[in-house]
């Protein structure tokens, strides 16, 4: 838990300003009363974050006695919120969970004035179990890389990478789960035409995708090992399987993760 006279200052108030204050507080990481969180606009969704967290709704200048200032507003947004800040920063750490906007564009919107860290979180954080690349940019000290680290952790996973590899975590890490149900829609879909009601046949693979992933975890296993050990030669899954290989799932999956860390640079380029 943060030294409790510590304040960690959030601004936004949507689904991953949420997802961040929620995890923090439920894991009691930090008193509720020592995040600040301040949205442009929605007041609506503001006072509900401070109602739903006990979080404190502040003003902007308090960002100058914050330990983090941590951006959570869209992309095209960030420029706007980084001016407003800048004034108030003195070397206080700046952590972004904005989409293709590079730290090397953060940082000459603030002028230095403080390090930048790059994360691209996904939307099982909301739950506790989220996948969250993270860069730091130049100066950031070993106690600010500690400190980000710990606090992205009650959220889910944390993976530090090379930010060059930023868009391409955005396709895989932080699209992945819309890629996910897009596949789950398509079996939901067949398991009604094989005859199945959709609320059975969600119960049954909802469950089947979480004990999948459980069983790759626990027991160490890549999924083309496990997949191996399920298909077994002229058996169901080698059928189903086969029908995928002959209908090149492969190169579809490749082509739309290329498509999505390509739109994720044009977007960083664009909101410049």
């Amino acid at each position: 838990m943060l030294p409790p006279e510590e304040e960690i200052f959030v601004i936004g108030a949507g689904a991953m300003a949420e997802a961040f204050v929620k995890g923090l507080t439920s894991r009691k990481a930090i008193r509720a009363q020592r995040l600040m969180v301040v949205n442009r606009s929605q007041s609506d969704r503001l006072n509900n974050l401070c109602q739903t967290y006990g979080v404190q709704a502040a003003s902007w200048e308090q960002v100058e006695n914050a330990r983090l200032v941590v951006v959570a507003v869209k992309p095209a947004n960030v420029g706007e919120v980084l001016e407003r800040i800048r004034p108030m920063l003195h070397g206080q750490p700046v952590l972004s969970f904005a989409a293709g906007v590079s730290i090397e564009w953060m940082s000459s919107v603030i002028g230095g004035a403080s390090p930048v860290i790059r994360t691209m979180p996904n939307i099982p954080v909301a739950v506790l179990e989220g996948a969250t690349a993270v860069s730091f940019g130049p100066g950031t000290s070993w106690t600010d890389k500690e400190l980000v680290r710990y606090l992205l952790g009650q959220l889910g996973e944390v993976v530090e990478i090379d930010e060059s590899l930023m868009n391409s975590a955005t396709a895989f890490s932080g699209s992945g789960p819309g890629f996910v149900c897009y596949f789950l829609e398509a079996m939901e879909d067949a398991a009604v035409r094989l005859g199945f009601e959709p609320e059975t046949a969600r119960e049954l693979l909802l469950q089947t995708v979480v004990g999948t992933a459980r069983t790759l975890r626990e027991w160490g296993l890549s999924p083309h090992e496990l997949r191996r050990r399920v298909t077994s030669p002229g058996g169901t899954t080698h059928a189903g399987v086969t029908v995928m290989e002959e209908s090149h799932l492969r190169g579809i999956v490749d082509k739309a993760l290329g498509a999505a860390a390509d739109r994720s640079a044009e977007m960083g380029d664009s909101y410049k």
